[in-house]
């Protein structure tokens, strides 16, 4: 028992002395380079990848808070997102939420780090693409959307590429443009392009 009594102020001092805790992200980057260093390179790569997911995750968790809460009337589902290593489809980041209201459903997607990203921006960018498609292009919010709803219809879509690193996807079903506009409208842009 005095033995313990002992160690205390030991225990204590080590406390105060030692270096605050790195985060996961740092410890397997520390190992990667301990491991790279000794010519470990399978070790080295296992290390990276780990913190390159677990960098990936942090990033959908802070894109899912953009997610808007759901507009009056409507019903919304948790905000999820999902980190692709790169090995799996190029990789990339993708938060999304759900929203319902009776018969009507509306699903907004913000994706990032994705190779489908530089294809559809060329396609938004694209007049004879848009206009054999339907859409057409507005501005909501000072973003350039693609909007595509057809007249008498109740499904559409809006699509828009942020600051060239995000694409944002708002699916729509039984309902009216109007209403998914208005999902367009309560998305917070400018904080979706401050997100690096």
């Amino acid at each position: 028992m005095k033995s313990v009594f002992r160690l205390l102020p030991v225990l204590a001092l080590a406390t105060v002395v030692a270096p605050a805790r790195a985060d996961e992200v740092t410890d397997n980057l520390d190992s990667a380079k301990t491991a790279y260093e000794a010519g470990n390179y399978s070790e080295a790569i296992t290390a990276i990848d780990y913190a390159n997911q677990l960098i990936r995750q942090k990033k959908g968790d802070e894109m899912k808070k953009l997610l808007p809460d759901a507009p009056k009337g409507w019903e919304a589902d948790e905000a999820e997102s999902e980190a692709a290593a790169t090995s799996m489809l190029g990789g990339g980041v993708t938060a999304k939420r759900s929203y319902r209201r009776g018969d009507s459903s509306v699903t907004i997607k913000i994706q990032s780090d994705s190779p489908m990203l530089q294809a559809t921006a060329m396609m938004l960018s694209n007049p004879m693409f848009m206009s054999s498609n339907g859409a057409k292009m507005e501005t909501i919010k000072g973003q350039k959307v693609s909007v595509s709803f057809k007249a008498g219809g109740d499904n559409g879509e809006i699509k828009a590429v942020v600051d060239s690193r995000y694409l944002v996807e708002i699916d729509g079903s039984s309902l009216t443009r109007d209403d998914l506009v208005s999902f367009a409208k309560a998305l917070e842009y400018a904080k979706l392009s401050a997100l690096k």
